[in-house]
């Protein structure tokens, strides 16, 4: 195993949540270096089996696993060798998590090595404490119903452990219309929607808006968004641009044409634009989103104005498709919870003691008390 490593250094008086993407396998690797080529500031390190994609994505920060499995080559489609191989190198990944608020998974699934690591790395994020979001492109009709079923079968175990899994599939990405487009420009679509996301992202962790969003708008609705949620994102120019933007959204194709939107229970809006918008643009697309709205949702949205933007508006949407309240909450604390709009309660596994082993020595492995479940001591979401 090795790898590169240059941590950016915040700035002193600089206490931003610390993001950073991490690209799983070839495409994950090939999208997040396309962002790192628009974005050298970008937090980003990329993690594959195989050297030689590595040395073509041309980043500086690159981990190389599973040398001494795949001797360099790719996992061939192998889900299990994809997870020895960030097993047995587990140690390099806990290294790039020191200090991070956010990790942004980027990968493709339905292969060996984004399928079989992507869930360990989630696990791995969880245990240091990060906020875990996993960005995945699902496969192709085309790819075959196997590698579908390899990557359903991968979304199951990642949902284990993030906090959130956005799903981009390919699929829906295209009409018939674009059957024709070269091969390169259809995968680079996909890594389009990805990037537009993790900048999106990023611009609110980092830049201090007029209104509204921040880290902890984000870290509640990926808390509490159920497992997946959904993004889309428009942009728009000239003098109508509010509603080319709040259009192109609400037919955009990964919120089902704006049908997701009716039946959403929380969702975050972001409008970025230029010194020269206008309030009546901000209260433009936001009335034309609320209209698809259940009236119960719940909505946080933010403004902010960028340089480089005069001229332009730009709006991001994080759509959830449930709204629960985590089967084991950051403090850790069991109890009974009720969903306010049904008025039912959900009982949760309680703590209920050691009983006749009360006054024993506890079980102590690094630190840890091994005879408290394991769900307890890793804040596991329990699979439903």
């Amino acid at each position: 195993m090795y790898m590169t490593d240059q941590p950016a250094t915040p700035e002193k008086g600089i206490s931003a949540p610390r993001m950073l993407v991490m690209g799983i396998g070839s495409s994950g690797a090939r999208a997040v270096a396309d962002m790192v080529a628009l974005n050298p500031e970008i937090n980003a390190v990329a993690v594959d089996t195989d050297t030689k994609v590595l040395e073509a994505i041309g980043m500086d920060r690159i981990i190389h696993v599973g040398g001494t499995i795949t001797r360099g080559h790719s996992s061939g489609g192998d889900v299990e060798l994809g997870r020895q191989s960030i097993e047995k190198d587990s140690s390099s990944i806990r290294k790039q998590l020191r200090q991070v608020d956010l990790l942004v998974i980027v990968a493709g699934l339905g292969g060996g090595t984004g399928s079989g690591a992507v869930p360990v790395i989630t696990r791995i994020a969880r245990e240091a404490g990060a906020l875990v979001l996993t960005m995945v492109a699902t496969p192709f009709k085309f790819e075959g119903a196997k590698v579908m079923r390899v990557a359903e079968e991968a979304l199951k175990r990642i949902r284990t452990h993030a906090d959130a899994i956005i799903r981009i599939p390919n699929e829906r990405l295209f009409e018939r219309s674009d059957a024709d487009l070269p091969v390169e420009q259809v995968f680079a679509r996909s890594h389009q929607v990805m990037m537009d996301g993790i900048f999106a992202l990023g611009r609110m962790l980092t830049r201090n808006g007029i209104c509204g969003l921040d880290f902890a708008s984000i870290h509640t609705m990926l808390r509490n968004c159920d497992g997946f949620c959904h993004f889309a994102s428009a942009d728009g120019s000239g003098e109508n641009r509010a509603e080319t933007v709040a259009e192109s959204l609400l037919a955009h194709r990964l919120l089902n044409k704006g049908k997701m939107l009716e039946s959403t229970a929380g969702i975050i809006v972001g409008l970025t634009g230029g010194q020269d918008l206008k309030l009546s643009e901000i209260e433009a697309v936001m009335s034309r989103i609320q209209e698809k709205l259940p009236e119960e949702v719940w909505m946080n949205f933010g403004v902010a104005v960028e340089p480089g933007f005069e001229g332009r508006l730009s709006v991001i949407a994080l759509v959830a498709e449930q709204w629960k309240e985590a089967l084991v909450d950051s403090n850790r604390q069991m109890g009974l919870s009720f969903n306010k709009k049904s008025g039912q309660g959900e009982l949760l596994l309680e703590a209920t003691g050691k009983g006749e082993f009360t006054y024993t020595d506890p079980t102590i492995h690094n630190n840890q008390d091994l005879d408290v479940p394991t769900y307890i001591r890793r804040d596991i979401k329990l699979p439903r």
